[in-house]
């Protein structure tokens, strides 16, 4: 059975000024990361064709250092779509697909959109969001997306979380696991609250803004792709505040 603890990170994907993946970077990132023990990588960014998450897919699995957890991002309209990236990714040695059915699919619609995906998945399935329906497929793992509430989180019974500050701030995030699974309460507290300045910012203002805070830490997070646009310059100074003192 598939175990996945800890801090995996939803890896930021780089661009170059011809708005192509920027390969050299993304190995470059993962390979740091690498050097923190964080439990692993999700990867596959939603604003990437098909084509071009399978190639973030193969750069990060070859960048991966040996034992990290692989996902996925394989999720598309259709099940028919989401199979052929979810084959794709077990193909490239990836350990579950992480899948979010489509916005406007709720209900049974939603439920049906799940199972047929983890009938036909190669490797297990976790599901984002909290309705998820029992398949012997479909990981159950409780998997936290509220980097603001990290340690409450994992005191509350979560076993994994998907935070995308540890693309700039792997450490001072990764202090946080480590605070819970040692049981000192007061540095899992004072490393949230150093944190929250950081994660406020990149929930406000998105991509753009984590990528800046990357920037600023040493690793690559480069301009974000139309339509996104570049954080703000008024954002920026708050951005290099929230990481004084923070460990990349």
């Amino acid at each position: 059975m598939l175990k996945i603890q800890g801090i995996l990170v939803p890896v930021s994907t780089p661009f170059d000024h011809r708005g192509d993946v920027y390969k050299a970077k993304l190995k470059s990132n993962v390979e740091r990361l690498n050097a923190i023990s964080l439990a692993g990588y999700v990867a596959g960014d939603s604003l990437l064709t098909a084509e071009e998450k399978a190639l973030v897919w193969e750069l990060v699995a070859a960048s991966a250092k040996p034992g990290k957890l692989l996902g996925a991002a394989a999720s598309a309209p259709s099940v028919r779509e989401t199979l052929a990236l979810v084959s794709r990714a077990a193909e490239l040695g990836y350990h579950f697909a992480f899948v979010r059915a489509a916005a406007e699919f709720g209900g049974d619609t939603r439920t049906l959109f799940y199972r047929a995906v983890a009938d036909g998945a190669r490797i297990p399935v976790v599901v984002d969001g909290d309705l998820v329906p029992d398949h012997p497929n479909i990981s159950k793992v409780a998997l936290t997306q509220d980097s603001a509430n990290l340690f409450a989180a994992f005191k509350g019974g979560a076993a994994a979380a998907l935070v995308p500050v540890a693309n700039a701030i792997p450490y001072s995030v990764q202090l946080i696991w480590e605070a819970y699974r040692q049981r000192e309460d007061e540095a899992g507290t004072d490393w949230q609250e150093r944190v929250r300045p950081l994660v406020n910012l990149v929930e406000a203002h998105g991509t753009p803004a984590l990528k800046w805070a990357m920037d600023l830490n040493s690793y690559y997070g480069g301009v974000p792709r139309l339509p996104l646009t570049p954080v703000p310059e008024w954002v920026k100074p708050a951005i290099a505040d929230a990481l004084h003192d923070l460990k990349s």
